[in-house]
């Protein structure tokens, strides 16, 4: 599988604000919040550092107990500090929460309205890396480096203002030392940036061949393969451990140097201080005790938000990891018909073979960029002009090359279609964006039956695999079945419709087609989208089950993907697809009566 690239590459602050202009996050409003928030709170304790100067300065050089201003304001400001960092913490916690809760929403919409056209084209462990770790790094990033960065900025910044006022030599002297720990922090930060890069591509190596692994158990054992696939696992994880050393080493010598920087930086500042208090040195203004007290109690102050920064460095370098992922799949995504994809819940429902719940087929309401208008009334007609699907972009305003291209797609209500095309020529992608799950020019408005040459099996009961979350009495479920003839099956099965989907009752190929096809004629929909339902197949299965599937749709529209053969008596239209081009190749003809037999041999 090709993964989706994202043209024009943004850096990652750009993409952020887009990404929370489109999705309404207010990644903006907490993060002013947050440095409002540790700032305040920060100055309060600059502030307490004055006061126990003071007080400490009385108690050396006036051998007199502290003044209680001096008392009263230091322990208001502690309190402050204390109580300022404390909120910060809560709203930081509830931030992220928000954050990542919009994030979730926004990704389940994509995935219910485009479900099989993206979720096939990775794997399970790709998906599931993003849901459950790269939502949190770019969380973590927005609402925490990008906090911290810009409080490294100002807190340093007041606190070089106070050094100045209180003696310009020392301020003069920390401006000139200081750029050298974040020049220091940015060189590291780059080889640790590049390193982790290493480290998430070989993760996600590993887990998506343990993934696969882990799938194909019954055809390893059957060929024996245990030991060469134990080898090439144990092989990309000492690959992996070895890039988690260097990236862990690469992090404590980015805290080494920080720390070296800062420790020199307050230890000067101390011998400055020390040297001129003892009438060593005699370099710009006196210095008194309060004042030389508060400024090495500012300075430590200073470099820690710095420091605090080096820490966290690496979170930077994960959200950019997480922007190649997220972008494909949240870029071409419109939150604005979000609302509209769950209210319109009534008469607009997509039931697919890849759907898992009736609630991600809701999903498919979300409207696609157009370009042209198509006709389209109830499921009765289709006609588009100038079809073209699109790629997957981060930013649905830059351009989208086109993927699949046709001069004119029309078919009317009836109508059974053929579409043919060498394997990878487009016809999944050409059956996607009809359904609306790939942006395109045109789409079918009318509700659609999706059915794959891959039938989903839930771990649920029969009911439930039938069901999808919708309710049909058991007496509708038995004539189902029946119909698609697996009632022998169903009286085989030990608790009937309340049997469990597991590894008991086994399914041949062809009964899981039968069960999948079961599940689609419960949902009665005007139009039927087949990719391929009778792939991988053996003759007499295919045979049956196409046999079947022709006769059940006699007064529905169908499109039907295959590489096999069918009757030609069968279809009033076709469709092949070449060189990314759909091209009609229908001939005068049309469907057979309903009152004919038409026999696949």
């Amino acid at each position: 599988m090709t993964k989706e690239k994202v043209p024009n590459r943004q850096t990652l602050t750009t993409w952020r604000k887009l990404l929370d202009e489109s999705h309404k996050l207010g990644v903006r409003a907490s993060q002013l919040r947050l440095v409002v928030i540790k700032c305040l709170s920060l100055f309060s304790l600059i502030i307490g550092f004055y006061f126990f100067s003071h007080i400490a300065h009385d108690w050396v050089v006036n051998k007199a107990h502290g003044a209680n201003t001096h008392i009263i304001g230091m322990a208001l400001s502690l309190f402050c500090s204390w109580l300022l960092q404390g909120l910060y913490n809560q709203q930081s916690i509830v931030s992220k929460t928000n954050m990542l809760s919009k994030l979730e929403t926004a990704l389940t919409a994509v995935f219910s309205a485009r479900q099989h056209a993206l979720v096939r084209q990775q794997t399970a462990f790709y998906w599931q890396s993003l849901w459950q770790k790269q939502l949190h790094d770019l969380t973590d990033w927005a609402l925490e480096y990008s906090v911290q960065q810009t409080i490294a900025v100002i807190v340093p910044l007041f606190a070089l203002a106070v050094i100045f006022f209180v003696n310009p030599v020392i301020g003069a002297g920390l401006l000139v030392t200081l750029p050298v720990v974040p020049l220091f922090m940015i060189i590291v930060g780059k080889g640790a940036a590049a390193l982790h890069q290493k480290h998430f591509i070989a993760l996600s190596r590993l887990g998506s061949m343990f993934t696969d692994r882990l799938a194909a158990l019954p055809m390893l054992s059957t060929f024996q393969a245990h030991e060469r696939q134990t080898g090439l696992l144990k092989e990309a994880s000492d690959t992996l451990n070895s890039r988690t050393m260097k990236v862990v080493s690469v992090a404590f010598l980015s805290n080494s140097v920080l720390d070296f920087f800062a420790t020199l930086s307050v230890a000067l500042v101390a011998v400055f201080i020390g040297f001129t208090l003892l009438n060593e040195l005699n370099v710009g203004p006196d210095i008194t005790l309060q004042q030389g007290l508060w400024i090495l109690l500012v300075v430590p102050l200073l470099l820690s938000e710095m420091k605090k920064l080096g820490q966290i460095y690496h979170q930077k370098a994960q959200a950019e990891s997480a922007m190649e992922t997220i972008a494909p799949v949240l870029g071409s995504y419109s939150p604005s018909v979000e609302a509209k994809g769950y209210e319109d819940k009534g008469g607009t429902e997509e039931s697919t073979e890849e759907s898992t719940d009736s609630a991600q087929a809701r999903g498919s309401q979300t409207e696609v960029a157009t370009t042209s208008s198509a006709s389209v009334e109830n499921g009765n007609g289709f006609l588009a002009n100038e079809f073209a699907v699109f790629d997957e972009v981060a930013d649905p305003m830059q351009y989208s090359p086109s993927l699949l291209t046709a001069q004119t797609l029309a078919f009317n209500q009836g109508d059974c279609i053929l579409l043919s095309g060498r394997s990878g020529s487009g016809k999944t992608l050409l059956l996607e964006a009809l359904a609306g799950q790939r942006r395109a020019s045109h789409r079918c408005e009318c509700s659609s039956i999706w059915l794959t040459q891959h039938p989903v099996i839930l771990p649920g009961n029969v009911r439930e695999n039938l069901c999808l979350h919708d309710e049909y009495c058991d007496q509708q479920l038995i004539a189902i079945l029946e119909k698609v003839e697996l009632s022998d099956w169903l009286k085989q099965l030990p608790f009937g419709l309340d049997t469990v989907m597991t590894d008991y009752p086994l399914l041949s190929g062809g009964e899981a087609q039968r069960l999948s096809l079961a599940r689609a004629l419960l949902r009665d929909r005007p139009l039927w989208l087949l990719d391929e339902p009778t792939a991988h197949l053996p003759d007499d299965q295919h045979c049956r089950l196409a046999q079947l599937i022709y006769q059940l749709t006699r007064d529905k529209t169908v499109i039907w993907a295959s590489h096999k053969a069918l009757p030609a008596d069968w279809f009033t239209g076709f469709w092949h697809i070449e060189n990314k081009h759909v091209i009609d190749k229908t001939e005068l003809g049309h469907r057979r009566p309903p009152g004919e037999e038409q026999q696949l041999t």
